[in-house]
């Protein structure tokens, strides 16, 4: 369970399972992450976990690869309407895999969770 509790200055933090704080802010000036880019880590860390899931499976390493999620909004910022991802892989990879484990990354559970009319533009490195 995530307890989240709302502060002064739309500030907020979130317990996760009682153990791990994170805080969030939306105001100027902050130290955290804000809402949207919290939904863009939750979502690239979903995809990494889906490829080192997946190299797994098949005898292969993926430690090392690396995800850039950048949130795209509507003209209001009232919506988060895609995400520009990037990933970049070991260099022992060949394209081929690169492209598999990119294609497979958009199967994990963050990914299926949102809007279906979300944009994706998808970079492999």
């Amino acid at each position: 369970m995530i307890k989240t509790t709302l502060h002064k200055n739309l500030q907020t933090t979130s317990e996760i399972a009682g153990k791990k704080t994170l805080a969030t802010a939306f105001n100027n000036p902050r130290e955290d992450v804000n809402p949207g880019e919290m939904l863009a880590a939750s979502l690239g860390a979903c995809m990494l976990t889906m490829v080192g899931f997946m190299a797994g499976k098949h005898g292969e390493d993926a430690a090392g690869t690396y995800v850039e999620v950048r949130a795209q909004f509507d003209d209001k910022h009232s919506r988060i309407t895609g995400f520009d991802v990037t990933f970049v892989f070991p260099a022992t990879f060949t394209q081929a895999q690169k492209e598999k484990y990119a294609k497979l990354a958009q199967g994990c559970p963050v990914h299926n969770s949102l809007r279906e009319d979300m944009t994706y533009h998808i970079i492999v490195k």
